[in-house]
């Protein structure tokens, strides 16, 4: 906690009174973050696709931003099977708030129920390995970004009962 306060430029007394433990803080500390991250993820740059693509792009993008922040990346290099069971086992937090988001921003469009749940299934398990791998430590990011959007993109389409050749859709 000595640690965390420093970093925070805060001190120890208020952390404790705030929560309970390093465990609580650093737990809500990551699931405000993915809140963010996932929010801006949302915000799609131009040009959109059609809007029946654009729940693909948004999950392109929110992958993108966790498999690029330093954080999820050095979990991801030091722990991966740590960061796959925070997201998939539904009992954490972060599960829950991945759902949640999927069902409201991704998988709206489908009918409540076990239709919706199951496309909000394949779309988490679809796109957790490509938002957990970290990125290549290549000279040429751009080129590798682009490739893993491209791979994300089409394996979305089915999970979301879009045609696979889809021409309208293409990786911002």
């Amino acid at each position: 906690m000595t640690h965390i306060a420093r970093l925070a430029d805060t001190n120890r007394a208020f952390l404790y009174r705030n929560w309970a433990s390093p465990q609580v803080l650093i737990r809500d500390a990551t699931l405000l973050e993915l809140r963010r991250v996932l929010e801006v993820a949302r915000e799609v740059p131009g040009p959109l696709p059609p809007p029946r693509c654009v729940p693909v792009r948004i999950v392109v993008r929110a992958a993108r931003l966790l498999r690029e922040h330093p954080v999820v990346g050095a979990m991801a290099r030091t722990d991966p099977t740590l960061a796959h069971a925070a997201v998939l086992r539904p009992t954490t937090v972060w599960h829950q708030e991945a759902w949640h988001w999927l069902s409201n921003h991704v998988t709206e469009h489908l009918p409540r129920g076990k239709e919706q749940e199951a496309a909000t299934l394949a779309v988490l398990n679809t796109s957790l390995p490509y938002a957990l791998t970290p990125p290549p430590d290549s000279a040429d990011l751009t080129t590798e970004r682009a490739s893993i959007d491209r791979r994300l993109t089409l394996s979305l389409h089915p999970c979301l009962g879009l045609p696979l050749n889809c021409h309208d859709c293409t990786p911002g």
